[in-house]
């Protein structure tokens, strides 16, 4: 079992490494460090690593815009680039960390061979929960900060095209393809085979980028999209149907508390992480989630 994990981080230089060293050791780590952030702290403790690639091409990472999937598919290339065959391909963030021991997480992607770990549910089906995705997001790659000038441009932009009536489609056509908007989570595992197919698309297809560059939160949707809407794919991933079965479900690796924001784990939270039955879970600080580490490690 070959696995290669995909990271992006942006802070907290030894959560990351704390991270990377309580994952399989015969792994390799491609690691995205947002260009807004100083590398040096990450590089300076996992510099030593031969598993640990920092990748030259750094985004500057916008939250809900199509730079978190460019960021994605970056590792991605840089993972294929490497020349091995791996088994398994996982998007992680450096405050992530591992629930399960290394020979868990090795034993339960063998045993699963052959399944994507891909969520996503058709948003066409969806009403309330498919709203903002009905929305047009104009500018979003624009590092305007919340109050100033230009984020309130943007904000009430989107008020007045939602208010005039124009509703962004989600059912689209791209490469004389037509596709349902899938929803999902930016935390996966997937084969290098589909990860190969969703980098492709994402290279060749500049409608779909089209598309997705005024969508809400991409990284949650371009991946999810290519591979549902794909007859070699789609029924190798997670598929929900039905009502919206809530971002715990879609994301199915990771235990997140989501509401009202993503909680900082700590010891109190073990409990809730054990029962959830997932192989990691977020957000985890230095300083803030110490003891937690330390009893999941016991």
């Amino acid at each position: 079992m070959k696995i290669a994990f995909l990271i992006s981080a942006h802070t907290d230089a030894p959560q990351l490494y704390r991270l990377v060293k309580a994952l399989p050791d015969d792994s390799d780590f491609f690691i995205h460090i947002d260009s807004k952030a100083d590398i040096k702290p990450f590089t300076d403790v996992l510099g030593k690593d031969d598993r640990a690639h920092f990748i030259e091409h750094r985004v500057n990472v916008i939250w809900g815009s199509l730079n978190e999937v460019e960021y994605q598919m970056e590792l991605i290339r840089e993972a294929l680039k490497a020349g091995k065959h791996y088994d398994r391909l996982i998007t992680l963030s450096g405050m992530d960390y591992p629930v399960w021991s290394k020979a868990q997480i090795v034993e339960f992607f063998n045993d699963n061979a052959g399944k994507e770990f891909l969520s996503g549910i058709d948003l066409t089906t969806q009403d309330s929960a498919a709203r903002l995705y009905r929305e047009y997001r104009f500018y979003a790659q624009k590092q305007w900060k919340n109050g100033s000038i230009g984020s309130k441009f943007r904000v009430t932009l989107r008020k007045i095209v939602g208010l005039i009536g124009i509703r962004k489609p989600l059912v689209f056509v791209a490469g004389s393809k037509r596709y349902n908007l899938y929803k999902g989570a930016a935390w996966w595992a997937v084969s290098q085979e589909l990860a190969e197919f969703v980098l492709k698309e994402w290279d060749e297809d500049a409608e779909m980028k089209e598309y997705f560059k005024t969508s809400f939160c991409p990284a949650e949707t371009f991946t999810q999209t290519v591979a549902f809407n794909s007859a070699l794919w789609r029924d190798k991933c997670i598929e929900f149907k039905g009502d919206w079965p809530g971002l715990n479900a879609l994301t199915p690796l990771t235990y997140i508390y989501y509401h009202p924001v993503i909680k900082i784990m700590t010891e109190e939270d073990y409990d809730d992480i054990m029962n959830s039955k997932k192989m990691f879970a977020r957000k985890f600080i230095t300083g803030k989630s110490d003891k937690l580490v330390e009893k999941l490690r016991s």
